[in-house]
């Protein structure tokens, strides 16, 4: 599989951009199936960078003083 080198809010634009060109039906076979290959691919790279953030989120917590603690959401 081809390394994608996009931001996130790249590859969900051009995700959105396969789903409303697969809605219109005026596709071959063919060109379904490759930008449906191409949508999977996206949506694997979103979900990566989606989980690589997970381990960077802090929750600001007010005691007496602002403290950082890690989120993780256990997924």
């Amino acid at each position: 599989m081809d390394k994608i080198d996009l931001t996130y809010e790249e590859a969900i634009e051009e995700l959105e951009k396969i789903l409303n060109d697969l809605e219109e039906d005026n596709l071959t076979l063919k060109e379904s199936m490759d930008k449906f290959k191409r949508g999977i691919q996206l949506y694997n790279h979103a979900n990566e960078i989606l989980k690589g953030m997970e381990g960077e989120i802090r929750l600001l917590v007010k005691d007496d003083e602002l403290k950082e603690k890690d989120f993780n959401m256990g997924v």
